[in-house]
């Protein structure tokens, strides 16, 4: 049986569903997983699994218990759950591992895993070397154990008791599900707090049939907004499939970007003192700004969920966020990107400010992004390009480096990456007035054709 290089991505596991990805599949590489666990740990590994509302879901989380089994793991299978409470429920009862069994935000027709390795994340090399042993075959043979299991009483517990009970009472919001995971926890935070909820779309059905998984589109957010705009709520919130991401619209159904719908959270924050929060290059300096002339800090990391967290552990940061709607808190018991939970929080914090999130957003330093923009390049060329943008800018402008290279103008900055996931170039850029920005976009463009012609790339 064949199994695809190209399904084992940077931080996942994820393919087309029955070219790609099938039972058979899954079998082996839990399989080699369980084996690989057991050997380290010198006993039968305790692995948890979970699953999200795909159609193909159930039948490739059988094929991931068959092969844990065989290998004499011990596994409990707590279900349809989003991927933050298996990560919860890792923690809570001290599991060796967790596969969950997911394609996070892509279309129905894909799945995926998502891997755990303790309470820690497993990607990068591991999920190479993970390839590798499903492929050569080596396996433990064992007669493992099946059990399920009820998560649910200890997650509540633990959530509610990390927010505040009736702090957004008088807030109104809109709550898309989209369908997906968050249906089985986010209404009962967001009611938690005492908040008015008019919720969209929250049986569960993973063949997605009222809008993508992703609500970080314009499809996909597009009726949260029409109905905020229709009913005068104070905001929008929509989680995506698996319950890792929320996408947030104002009260006029605008779509606000992650790195600026954190403000709430950050002043919060800093309201109790000095603070600091990590996040990735991509970040708006808007929001830097913002954070450091109240006393914060903000550290800047490579794009990535292990970054991110690494950044958090590193600095101690209350809040760690991508671009992308994840967000992390440093917080004893949710510190995983829990949609459910960092909407509650935000709608907290913005309860607590007695103002719209569109006034908070407005206050923020003005500054114009760029959409993100690709260039094709290949594999092999992509990272010598920025190299050569690096060489270009070092001792011109103040670079980051930590993901590519982001170049400091006096008004504006420019970012290009290498993409994690193809072969293309990643670049976005913004300016303090939209001929700052334009003019760093120009700018930045022309220098990675030149630097992917001098590469040898088109």
């Amino acid at each position: 049986m064949e199994i695809q290089a190209e399904i084992f991505r940077a931080y996942d596991i994820r393919g087309e569903i029955g070219g790609q990805i099938s039972r058979e599949v899954f079998r082996r590489i839990a399989q080699a997983y369980g084996s690989w666990l057991s050997r380290e740990l010198e006993r039968p590994a305790h692995v948890l699994l979970g699953r999200d509302l795909r159609t193909s879901s159930a039948e490739l989380s059988a094929g991931v218990a068959e092969g844990l089994q065989a290998c004499g793991c011990r596994v409990t299978d707590i279900g349809q759950t989003p991927t933050p409470v298996l990560y919860f429920a890792i923690d809570c009862w001290g599991a060796d591992g967790g596969l969950g069994v997911t394609a996070s935000h892509k279309p129905p027709e894909f799945n995926g895993l998502k891997i755990r390795r303790g309470s820690g994340p497993f990607y990068g090399e591991s999920l190479q070397a993970l390839y590798r042993e499903a492929v050569e075959g080596d396996f433990l043979d064992g007669r493992g154990f099946y059990e399920e299991r009820d998560i649910w009483p200890e997650y509540f517990a633990a959530a509610e008791s990390q927010l505040q009970a009736g702090a957004a009472r008088g807030m109104r919001a809109v709550l898309d599900l989209g369908n997906g995971c968050g249906t089985f926890n986010a209404r009962r935070l967001l009611e938690h707090l005492g908040c008015q909820l008019e919720v969209m779309f929250e049986a569960p059905d993973g063949s997605f049939p009222n809008r993508p998984p992703d609500p970080l589109t314009l499809e996909g957010i597009r009726k949260c907004a029409e109905r905020v705009r229709a009913t005068g709520a104070d905001l929008g919130l929509a989680v995506d499939a698996d319950g890792d991401r929320i996408a947030v619209v104002d009260e006029s159904g605008e779509m606000i970007w992650p790195d600026r719908y954190v403000t709430p959270l950050c002043r919060a924050a800093l309201e109790e003192g000095p603070a600091t929060f990590v996040t990735e290059v991509r970040c708006t300096r808007a929001l830097i700004e913002d954070v450091e002339a109240r006393g914060g800090k903000v550290e800047m990391r490579a794009c990535g969920y292990p970054f991110i967290l690494q950044g958090i552990a590193d600095t101690q940061a209350v809040l760690g966020f991508e671009t992308t709607g994840h967000c992390y808190f440093n917080n004893p018991l949710i510190k995983y990107d829990d949609a459910a939970f960092a909407a509650a929080r935000l709608l907290e914090s913005l309860a607590a400010t007695g103002q719209t999130l569109r006034r908070i957003v407005d206050s923020l330093p003005v500054y114009y992004t760029a959409p993100e923009e690709r260039l094709d390049c290949s594999d092999e060329t992509k990272f010598a390009v920025v190299d050569r943008i690096r060489d270009y800018y070092r001792g011109k402008r103040p670079m980051l480096e930590v993901d590519g290279a982001r170049i400091e103008f006096p008004e504006g900055w420019a970012l290009i990456r290498a993409s994690n996931t193809g072969a293309e170039l990643v670049l976005r850029w913004e300016g303090r007035t939209e001929e700052v920005r334009d003019h760093i976009g120009n700018e930045l463009r022309e220098q990675a054709r030149a630097a992917m012609k001098s590469c040898g790339g088109s």
